[in-house]
């Protein structure tokens, strides 16, 4: 063999283990890419306490950008400064996982805009990478511990569940009020009930509708009565959605009896005439 030949097959030899290792990497890239389809996301419970946690911050957000804001979405930090987030979410770590917000402020020709990411604290497989932004469908995958992005799968559509969510995060504040308003009472009320105000003072509760008047989608009103020789205390509790048939659909209804009721009012406020709920 000559040497111009020796020379030729060292080159071929070499191109070939270069392409041969360059087509091993790409395959192995894109095996790591592969994302899951919806479909076939298998959800485990602490995935769902993670969603719950992005949805949190999500609503958190909202309030931030119409109470707060300006319009404009919020750091982190500022979420927990106006008490929008527990102390648990604004450390940024829970349930094994690693949650950023990042925000976007409006230019001429955009919106402002916002994205929460989660991503596993310890990188291994078959654990999911979560992503979420102002439109409210949950993105996520396998991502080998990477962030996941826009462009990955949507494991829990916006669709109809935001209206559900909201109905469900109003009923939960209306009992959480009703609550504060027992620790109210029996406190610093003496024997009286407080306005939202009034409880927010009191450091017996600081979310939902005791830190706006319109939270996830829905409005509140809520009239105190002071006693009198003849008559006790009293407060009613009253929650609209904002926008009927968009940001929910039943109107709710408390008082210091501890009973919800509600029912579809076509966006009129129920009483106490309404059916109680089962939640």
């Amino acid at each position: 063999m000559t040497r111009k030949h020796f020379f030729v097959m060292f080159v071929l030899s070499f191109v070939f283990v270069f392409s041969f290792q360059a087509f091993s990497q790409k395959t192995s890239d894109q095996k790591n890419n592969q994302i899951i389809s919806g479909a076939d996301v298998q959800l485990s419970s602490n995935d769902r306490l993670v969603m719950h946690v992005m949805r949190t911050l999500h609503s958190a957000e909202m309030a931030f950008s119409a109470v707060f804001g300006a319009g404009n979405y919020g750091s982190l930090e500022q979420l927990a400064e106006y008490d929008l987030v527990d102390a648990s979410i604004a450390s940024g770590e829970k349930y094994g996982y690693r949650f950023t917000v990042s925000r976007q402020f409006p230019t001429a020709m955009t919106p402002p805009s916002f994205e929460i990411k989660a991503v596993p604290v310890i990188r291994r497989p078959r654990k999911l990478s979560f992503y979420l932004n102002e439109t409210c469908e949950i993105r996520g995958a396998d991502k080998l511990g990477r962030e996941a992005t826009v462009n990955d799968p949507i494991i829990e559509p916006c669709g109809a569940s935001p209206r559900a969510g909201n109905e469900s995060a109003a009923i939960s504040s209306m009992r959480t009020i009703h609550g504060a308003q027992m620790t109210y009472q029996a406190t610093s009320g003496a024997g009286e009930y407080g306005t939202l105000a009034e409880l927010y003072d009191a450091n017996v509760i600081r979310t939902g509708f005791a830190l706006v008047s319109i939270y996830r989608g829905y409005s509140c009103t809520m009239i105190v009565t002071r006693s009198t020789p003849s008559t006790p205390a009293r407060f009613t509790l009253k929650v609209v959605p904002t926008e009927y048939g968009r940001t929910g659909i039943r109107s709710f209804y408390m008082d210091e009896s501890g009973v919800l009721r509600g029912a579809d009012k076509q966006g009129l406020p129920a009483d106490e005439n309404d059916p109680p709920v089962e939640d």
